[in-house]
């Protein structure tokens, strides 16, 4: 008998673990999915200029001359250009590397399933197997990751570096050795490098490992690797960037240069720091705060709630000389993490004039997987979730209320729905109205909240939890698609008419001729056509040097409703109508 009840444990537990399997697969199937329904609906930028930023610094390293091109936008990171070189280099044209680069974005993804999973594991080690699985596929089906997985924003790549610095932080937290001290500096200094606003990650994972170093007794060495691979990284990354401006940006203008760079920020401080100041910085940090918890179905803010918890019992342990747990020091990271990064987006983004700017998003997306995944954990966990979950839709009630009079007060209006993706379901840019945005908003997301609540409640209580949880992943995977049928594949469908321009540059027989672009205050369209024509650099010119005598020799780029076109017409001999640009040049005789 006891044969019998150890052959039977053994197949049970084989069929568990090929269960789990299954469940892993399913994740990463619908995954690649995902990326095949898009693949074909995209060709190139969706979001311009910032898109094309990183790659021009990629073009430079592969030694293609985009630099007059890139100096109509602000300077941006280059850390992602590291990833989009050898696709630049290899790839046979601008559609090939956009959808390559798309593609690693997907792995990106695939890869952050199984971090997310360590996370969970780490941090709630009372979780089984398949819980975890299934947190970690909803974590990563956010549908803003899906949105931006089907572009070539640095946020994808984003959301995996901190699901990797959150696992390497935990990893140093558990086993102190000088190899994981190492890859964890080298992790915070390649995620600045991709996004100089992270540097709210940076600081609050160095102040939780001196605080944890301080509570410790000999992990002095292991410390003092992690800080002096950070300063020399971090010294060689600041080079990087004064060569990337010179070489890149060359010809942008300072002010241009300024927008993106921390300097432009510190005039803010003079308003911040006085009673009204703050008073609009916590109206800003309310915005933030409101974005996170609607877009993750209030997982957040369950995360939120329970890292401070455990930042409490953390802080008394030290104080009381007692021990402290691996998940107490995971929780006070999270705190410094989301802290510093929603004040940095409310500075960037303090007194700026449209209502995405209050509930802006997408500087703060990077932390929402992992903040899911530790929200759905502790759901999962708790027994007070009707409270909890009632409490989340009654403040966040209340703070749609206070972010409309702000609104209002301020007199705010635009929407850019893809800086919120979100809580942009629902936006009709062509007929926008505030009061009715925010409360369609609230209501969808009070009813997400309810239904990831009673579907994670019932996922504990007893068996078919494979199914209830997979009805989470089919409504993040609806909501991602919708998202991008809305931006990303309508953005697409423009750049697929606009190779009727690059067709006519490479058919024309004068492909050795200059290009030119006449700059008409439209500079961001342009990107797309040196994607397309990687190895001619196109030139910008002003509209002051067209006339008869110095018509730029070769095929002149405009905007599709520029005010120049009946001269244009007199001066060239053919013109072609794209969708966003039109095309001037002479026939050979």
């Amino acid at each position: 008998m006891p044969g019998s009840f150890s052959l039977k444990e053994k197949v049970s537990n084989t069929l568990k673990t090929k269960n789990i399997n299954i469940y892993q697969i399913l994740i990463l199937l619908i995954l690649l999915c995902i990326y095949q329904y898009g693949s074909q609906k995209i060709c190139s930028f969706s979001l311009y200029p910032d898109e094309f930023g990183y790659w021009a610094s990629a073009a430079n390293a592969v030694g293609y001359d985009w630099s007059e091109v890139a100096s109509l936008g602000s300077y941006y990171s280059f850390g992602y250009s590291l990833i989009l070189i050898p696709i630049l280099r290899w790839a046979p044209d601008g559609v090939i590397a956009y959808r390559i680069a798309v593609f690693v974005n997907m792995l990106f993804m695939c890869g952050s399933v199984f971090l997310l999973q360590g996370i969970c594991k780490k941090m709630f080690p009372e979780t089984n197997k398949v819980q975890r699985t299934f947190i970690g596929g909803i974590a990563v089906l956010y549908p803003a990751w899906i949105f931006y997985m089907q572009m070539t924003m640095a946020e994808a790549l984003l959301f995996f570096m901190f699901a990797l610095v959150t696992y390497l932080f935990l990893w140093f937290i558990e086993r102190p050795k000088v190899l994981t001290a190492a890859l964890l500096a080298v992790s915070l200094i390649y995620i600045y490098c991709v996004h100089m606003r992270t540097v709210g990650v940076v600081i609050a994972c160095v102040i939780a490992c001196m605080v944890w170093g301080i509570t410790r007794a000999g992990k002095r060495k292991q410390l003092l690797v992690m800080i002096g691979v950070l300063a020399l990284m971090g010294g060689m990354a600041l080079q990087l960037k004064n060569y990337t401006v010179l070489e890149v940006f060359s010809y942008a203008e300072d002010s241009t240069l300024a927008i993106n760079d921390y300097g432009n920020q510190w005039g803010k401080f003079e308003q911040i720091l006085t009673v009204k100041g703050m008073i609009q910085l916590l109206k800003e940090v309310m915005g933030k705060l409101y974005y996170l918890g609607i877009s993750s179905f209030g997982l957040f803010y369950w995360a939120l709630g329970w890292c401070m918890k455990e930042a409490v019992l953390l802080l008394k342990g030290i104080l009381k000389k007692e021990g402290t747990a691996l998940k107490q020091w995971g929780a006070v990271f999270l705190l410094l993490a989301v802290a510093g990064e929603v004040l940095i987006c409310s500075i960037y983004m303090y007194r700026a004039g449209s209502v995405d700017c209050l509930v802006y998003g997408r500087y703060n997306e990077l932390l929402v997987p992992v903040m899911m995944a530790v929200g759905a954990a502790v759901m999962l966990g708790s027994r007070h979730w009707i409270s909890i979950t009632a409490s989340i839709a009654g403040i966040t009630g209340f703070m749609t209320i206070l972010l409309l009079n702000v609104i209002e007060a301020e007199n705010r209006n635009g929407m850019r729905g893809y800086h919120a993706a979100g809580l942009s379901y629902l936006i009709r840019e062509e007929d926008f109205n505030v009061f009715l945005f925010f409360r369609d908003t609230w209501l969808l997301g009070v009813g997400m909240i309810l239904l990831v609540s009673l579907l994670v409640r019932f996922a504990r209580e007893g068996t078919g939890t494979e199914w209830l949880l997979s009805g989470i992943l089919l409504a993040e995977v609806i909501a991602g698609i919708q998202i991008s049928n809305h931006y990303t594949y309508r953005v697409n469908v423009s750049n697929f008419e606009n190779f009727i321009i690059v067709d006519a540059i490479k058919d024309s027989g004068k492909e050795n001729d200059e290009i030119y672009y006449l700059n008409e205050g439209k500079p961001e369209f342009i990107d797309f056509l040196q994607m397309q024509l990687p190895e001619k650099p196109i030139h910008v010119i002003e509209e002051e040097i067209l006339d008869e005598a110095a018509k730029p020799d070769g095929f002149l780029v405009t905007y599709v409703e520029t005010e120049l076109d009946e001269r244009l017409q007199e001066l060239y001999e053919k013109k072609v109508r794209g969708n966003t640009f039109c095309l001037y040049y002479d026939q050979d005789m």
